[in-house]
């Protein structure tokens, strides 16, 4: 589905940072890069520093052969000129839907190799808003339409910006490297309706108390954008209580695994717990797993 809200990279939040620190005359180097991959969404009007960058996300449903055009509009609300160079690279969600970057065409799953740029760099004023042209071309072959397909293009900051910070008895100067990571998927079109959920499982986490895990995996063709949630109901006096949602993406042929901790306001006793993951969606059934516990706080 198009994504048509944008994202926000602020100053001074959210870093993940890689240093690399030397002696030299006196001072100390330190490179910041901070790496945002594009979930965050704020659809506030209001004024920002930051970077802005939409879509979040790049949706293609090319057919063999088919290319087509899509535009990242991206917005230096920073007080200083910002240089951008764009690059592909491939990523996966692990099962607790922790992201990993591999290079380029690393996965059978990857399009990284069938995406290039009218403009891989671009220089943005304070203010200003420039475009990087994305582009896919699909190979004219049967086995490029088999499989749903993803990658990210990467924008990072080419021109660093540095921060002269005073300390006891050095100065130490902060590189900070702006990336931002734009998801893009290619889901060829007879693949679309290829949706199937399945949970595998829902237990107790061992020797945490009061805490469950939902197993689930997507054997369809389309990226699910799913929730899981339990549903609690007393033996005893029938009271109700839900816990979550928790909402997570899932690719095809991917595992996931959703961890729930229940409430300690929940009064200790027997309950019927239904576990339930919904794909969001009208073409998916609801996948559920029921199960009687002890609850002990």
């Amino acid at each position: 589905m198009k994504q048509n809200t944008y994202f926000l990279l602020f100053l001074f939040s959210f870093f993940a940072i890689k240093i690399n620190s030397h002696a030299q005359d006196a001072s100390n180097a330190h490179t910041a890069i901070k790496t945002v991959i594009s979930k965050a969404v704020d659809t506030t009007p209001k004024e920002h520093i930051g970077l802005e960058v939409k879509p979040v996300r790049l949706d293609f449903n090319l057919s063999k052969g088919e290319a087509v055009i899509q535009t990242l509009n991206i917005t230096n609300n920073f007080p200083f000129k910002m240089v951008f160079r764009a690059y592909t690279s491939d990523w996966l969600r692990d099962s607790v839907g922790v992201h990993q970057y591999l290079k380029p065409g690393t996965l059978d799953r990857s399009c990284a190799k069938w995406i290039s740029f009218e403009n891989n760099s671009v220089e943005i004023a304070p203010k200003e808003t420039k475009q990087i042209i994305v582009k896919m071309k699909m190979p004219n072959t049967d086995s490029a339409m088999a499989q749903m397909k993803w990658c990210l293009v990467f924008l990072e900051s080419v021109k660093e910006n540095k921060i002269d910070k005073p300390s006891d008895s050095v100065r130490t100067s902060v590189n900070t490297i702006f990336r931002v990571g734009i998801h893009v998927l290619q889901t060829p079109p007879q693949l679309k309706s290829d949706k199937k959920l399945e949970m595998i499982s829902f237990k107790s986490i061992a020797n945490q108390r009061n805490n469950y895990q939902i197993t689930c995996i997507n054997k369809g063709e389309t990226q699910l954008e799913c929730k899981g949630y339990l549903e609690l109901s007393s033996l005893a006096d029938n009271t109700k209580k839900t816990v979550g949602p928790i909402m997570f993406p899932i690719f095809p042929d991917q595992k996931r695994l959703v961890n729930f901790s229940l409430p300690q306001d929940i009064p200790n006793g027997k309950y019927s717990i239904l576990a339930v993951v919904d794909a969001n969606d009208d073409d998916v059934p609801l996948q559920a797993s029921e199960a009687t516990v002890e609850i002990k706080q």
